[in-house]
């Protein structure tokens, strides 16, 4: 994220009235250098209790507030939205998110639409959220919390983002950019039109894209890509990738893990965060913003995340999720100058107010016992306002996490003062260092400049008797028109006692034409200042001065202060805002009416997240079931286990882009299916009465069982193959066969019959995942 203040102007960096018509728009004068001497920064901070769960924070500098999410525990069965006062921390709304199923088979239940990400549109009055666990975007009202839009769709069986994790706004080109698995996405703020940008599409690892921004100036979105340690570039006109560059470890046999970004134009650098891996590589390192060439590193903490900068004070802000607190970078010095501890771990995303002051929000268990009003019920998906919670399985107190608010007093660093010298010729007086610090800017000032009729001169200056040209014409300071002689560096009209101050940029390849190291630490150099051809009535001077160029002041090391933040009293929680009437968890469909058989058992595996239907609102009972879509019920009937699929198929006829991949590749790790013996699986086939009953009796552990009698069917023979399995399934209950009493073990499975058999098989077994 970056500052919400306006960027840096040439002129706040010029010295002197007369300077504004110095050089052309490719020169811009550094408030500090590189390593410049630590300022005196001051630190003060405030925290109170915040929402459970919190993950991220952003700034409307429209309306002054601060936006945060939170989501505890896995089910998500407390969530909130909070809109919250940056300078008192008061929490002045929260929403009551839509509910949505959570889960599948046995463990099913509902949760909130969980949020995670958060971006501020101000200029639609807009909030943008990301929800993580449901993967999906949604959009609310900043004023009334309404929710406007949201892609989630429940019996979608594919969705626009995957996981993803953080939004940024771009109001130029009317976007919203997302990060998460595999991709960045982009979304139109007006249609929601969804492009994905594939980030790393060879990679042989999961790739999460993180915390991005923009620069606005050339138009580039950088985002962190975690896994290969890297910081893509996108072309946002294009929406394309442009380029990449490696973030630097300190040690190079750990991982850097890159977080977060931020762009500093006054410092031209970038400022990236890594969480590193167990302490190693943690902390900000600092790159050239037009090269991309990496610069120094400034360690802290254990897992360095979020980060923020102030642009116009040069203050770099890092969040450690490791060791809980806030470092403030003093980014001209390049140190950490303070950390800000916020609790014993877990400090997550950081947003900036206009007043500079910081937002930090934490995941660190900050109170118990308060009643949350925006908590769930489980099983019956109402609103439940307590103290605990139902998550992963068992009933939790809820844990308040913090806000901590910091504010900084950046004083400017007390410089020796430059050793002078001056220079008369003909009345006429140039006064400047004798050491210009490498790097800084060139500044001079001059007296008794006068014209033949008493007024002020206009001087122009040459640097090494003309042997450096500019790239851009210096500009005329009277008429305001470039003066063609490029070896004029500069220009200035003194005023009517004749006097003038002029600050000219340090020569570089960028600005001029000058090449490496011809004005590197040790060079001579000299300016002459020329009168009598830009004014009528100037009398004709040529006032030389010489100087050296000296390295840098480098930056003395200083200890970081430790602060402990002054704790305020939590100010309570308003009532909830409801933020939708839509319905997000009934169940129905138009081709299932109540007269139908199976129907119930039909509704019973939609609510439980087994079967999901179509995105027309229908079921199709009558339809087979093809493998691949068998793989994906049983694999919702185990209650969707956490589980990565390998990146090498077990099957030569399953691509890892299949829709149902992860399923079939649980399905056979679980020992449910074995494939056939040619190494295929054929997804696409109808899955026949027979195999079904196999893979039911492998899901239930494949108990030890012996069938009784001659046949469980007339058509079922101790021969025939499944005949165990199908006899278990017939003495369990779940299925009876048909009247004739037959099993028809070859025949295919229509969807209804297969929603049947699902809830007989769950109301007779304990059913839990076969692979964790």
């Amino acid at each position: 994220m970056n500052s919400p203040h306006p960027k840096r102007t040439l002129s706040s960096a010029l010295v002197g009235v007369c300077a504004l018509s110095l050089l052309g728009s490719s020169f811009m004068v550094p408030a500090q250098a590189a390593d410049a001497p630590a300022r005196d920064i001051s630190v003060q901070a405030q925290q109170t209790a915040g929402i459970p769960g919190q993950y991220q924070a952003s700034y409307s500098a429209k309306n002054n507030k601060m936006w945060v999410t939170g989501s505890f525990g896995r089910n998500m069965t407390v969530s909130s939205l909070a809109r919250v006062n940056p300078e008192t921390m008061k929490i002045e709304a929260v929403a009551e998110l839509p509910t949505v199923r959570f889960g599948s088979g046995k463990s099913s239940g509902y949760s909130y639409m969980g949020v995670y990400g958060v971006a501020v549109d101000d200029a639609n009055n807009k909030v943008w959220v990301t929800n993580t666990r449901n993967d999906s975007i949604s959009v609310y009202d900043q004023d009334s919390m309404e929710l406007v839009w949201t892609s989630y769709d429940y019996f979608a069986t594919d969705t626009d983002v995957e996981h993803p994790r953080s939004i940024i706004i771009d109001n130029k080109r009317n976007k919203a950019y997302v990060t998460g698995r595999y991709n960045v996405w982009s979304i139109d703020l007006t249609s929601h039109e969804v492009k994905n940008l594939a980030i790393k599409p060879e990679s042989d690892v999961r790739v999460l894209t993180m915390n991005p921004t923009i620069d606005e100036t050339t138009g580039k979105l950088y985002v962190p890509e975690r896994s290969s340690g890297t910081v893509q570039i996108v072309d946002l006109d294009t929406f394309s990738l442009e380029s990449e560059f490696t973030v630097h470890a300190d040690d190079p046999a750990a991982d850097t893990l890159p977080s977060a970004v931020a762009i500093d134009h006054s410092l031209n650098e970038i400022f990236i965060s890594s969480q590193g891996k167990d302490g190693a590589n943690s902390g900000v390192t600092v790159y050239d913003l037009n090269t991309h060439e990496y610069k120094k590193s400034i360690p802290f903490g254990t897992r360095s995340l979020g980060i923020v900068n102030d642009e116009d004070r040069d203050l770099v802000y890092v969040a450690d999720f490791g060791q809980g607190s806030v470092g403030v970078i003093d980014a001209a010095a390049g140190q950490l100058v303070a950390e800000v501890n916020t609790g014993d771990s877990k400090t997550n995303d950081l947003a900036m107010a206009a007043d500079g002051s910081v937002f930090a929000v934490d995941k660190n268990p900050y109170k118990t016992g308060l009643s949350v009003p925006f908590a769930l019920d489980f099983a019956t998906g109402q609103n439940a306002p307590g103290t605990t919670t139902f998550s992963s399985g068992e009933t939790v107190d809820i844990e308040v996490n913090s806000f901590t608010r910091l504010t900084v007093d950046a004083k400017g660093a007390t410089l020796p003062e430059a050793e002078k010298s001056t220079e008369t010729t003909d009345g006429v007086t140039v006064t400047g260092v004798k050491a210009v610090q490498e790097g800084q800017a060139l500044e001079f000032s001059g007296t008794g400049w006068t014209t033949e009729d008493g007024k002020g001169s206009v001087i122009v200056a040459k640097l090494d008797d003309g042997g450096v040209s500019v790239n851009e014409p210096v500009k005329n300071p009277v008429t305001g028109d470039p003066i063609k002689n490029k070896t004029v560096y500069g220009a200035v009209a003194a005023d009517e006692q004749g006097n003038w101050t002029l600050t000219m940029p340090f020569p570089t390849q960028d600005n001029s034409s000058v090449e490496p190291q011809e004005w590197a630490a040790g060079t001579e150099h000299n300016v002459r200042f020329l009168t009598g051809s830009m004014a009528e009535n100037d009398k004709r001077r040529a006032v030389g001065f010489k100087f050296t160029v000296a390295a840098p002041q480098a930056a003395t090391p200083v200890s970081p202060k430790k602060i402990d933040p002054a704790q305020v009293d939590f100010q309570g929680y308003p009532e909830l805002t409801k933020t939708t009437d839509q319905d997000f968890v009934t169940v129905s469909f138009k081709d299932v009416p109540e007269s139908l058989m199976f129907q119930q058992e039909i509704m019973w595996v939609a609510e439980h997240g087994v079967a999901k239907g179509w995105p027309d609102n229908t079921y199709r009972p009558f339809e087979n079931i093809e493998r691949g879509a068998m793989a994906a019920y049983m694999y919702r009937l185990a209650g969707s286990p956490r589980y990565h699929a390998p990146e090498v198929s077990p099957f030569s006829d399953v691509s890892t882009d299949h829709p149902f991949y992860k399923e079939i590749a649980w399905l056979q790790q679980a020992g449910i299916t074995t494939g056939w013996p040619d190494g295929t699986f054929r997804p696409s086939e109808s899955i026949n009465r027979d195999a079904m009953a196999a893979f039911f009796y492998r899901a239930a552990g494949s108990p030890d069982y012996t069938p009784s009698g001659d046949g469980a069917f007339k058509d079922v023979q101790s021969s025939t193959a499944f005949y165990k399995e199908i006899s278990w399934l017939k003495d369990q209950g779940i299925t009876t066969g048909w009247p004739d009493e037959t099993f028809r073990p070859l025949t295919p499975i229509k969807r209804d019959a297969m929603a049947a058999f699902v809830y007989r098989y769950q109301d007779k077994l304990d059913v839990e995942a076969s692979a964790k």
